[in-house]
């Protein structure tokens, strides 16, 4: 799946400035905000050329989007550089995206960690958490799980979801850093509370195994239960697997069905197979 690039925000508390000699940048977010790309284009296109940061990563926004101009991502990097190249995050974290995916521009896992890490020194969440993923799975440079886990943290101590149960797996499988599991039932449950799928998962384990925490299966079976919901597989196999054992409760071979069955459809291989056997 392609990330997403950033486009083009403005604090809707902020009213845009108005210059009587000559364009400004926020003239264009204005413009942009009602979509009026033309005239964000003209007001980016000359402040842009006169080496103004926000503008050439707001022109290159346009060509990356091909909004009140042809889209042209050959252009789009050139600016996202230019801007990049004078410290604007958001430019450099959409060229890192570039750089890794291979959009406009020839696919380059260094690169895309250089600028990723650009954008994180500067306390870019996201960055942060693509820089991390970077050193977790060996992306672009060499693999390293405490360089990981750091990045992970600044991510997770600003919020980020995703960031926050990566590293609380981390706490649990002692990847990076040492075991913990108080540690890893931290970051797991704010994240599953921020109604992050991943992490409800792995949280409803720790309560059903009792690693960090007093085993529950009641516990579990909502942690599992809120994930399966929305569609996670290994959540929803987990909860068949709750029903079928009869843990937390009386055996319910229906609901187990069920469950293994919105799996099974997902491609879950363990689904597949327990159908497999209540089918023979």
């Amino acid at each position: 799946m392609l990330s997403p690039r950033r486009s083009i925000s403005r604090d809707e508390d902020d009213p845009a400035v108005v210059r009587q000699d000559g364009p400004s940048y926020e003239q264009g977010v204005a413009a942009y905000a009602r979509r009026a790309y033309e005239e964000a284009c003209r007001c980016w296109s000359q402040l842009a050329e006169a080496g103004d940061a926000q503008a050439q990563y707001g022109l290159a926004v346009l060509f990356d989007r091909g909004e009140g101009i042809a889209r042209d991502l050959a252009k789009a990097v050139a600016w996202y550089q230019r801007a990049a190249n004078q410290g604007l995050a958001d430019a450099q974290y959409n060229l890192a995206v570039l750089y890794n995916e291979g959009i406009g521009v020839q696919g380059n896992p260094s690169q895309a960690v250089h600028w990723f890490r650009k954008a994180a020194e500067q306390g870019d969440t996201e960055a942060q958490y693509r820089l991390a993923r970077c050193y977790d799975q060996g992306l672009g440079l060499a693999r390293n799980q405490a360089q990981a886990a750091e990045w992970y943290r600044r991510a997770a101590e600003q919020g980020h979801a995703a960031a926050r149960n990566c590293l609380g797996d981390m706490y649990r499988t002692g990847d990076g850093v040492a075991r913990d599991y108080a540690q890893a039932l931290h970051w797991l449950t704010l994240a599953a509370r921020q109604g992050y799928g991943y992490a409800q998962v792995n949280l409803g384990y720790l309560y059903d195994q009792g690693l960090g925490v007093e085993a529950d299966p009641l516990e579990a079976i909502n942690w599992y239960r809120e994930a399966a919901l929305h569609g996670d597989p290994m959540a929803q196999y987990n909860l068949a697997e709750m029903f079928r054992i009869g843990r937390g409760g009386q055996q319910d071979p229906r609901q187990a069905i069920r469950w293994y069955r919105k799996a099974a459809a997902q491609g879950h291989p363990g689904a597949v197979r327990r159908l497999r056997r209540i089918d023979a």
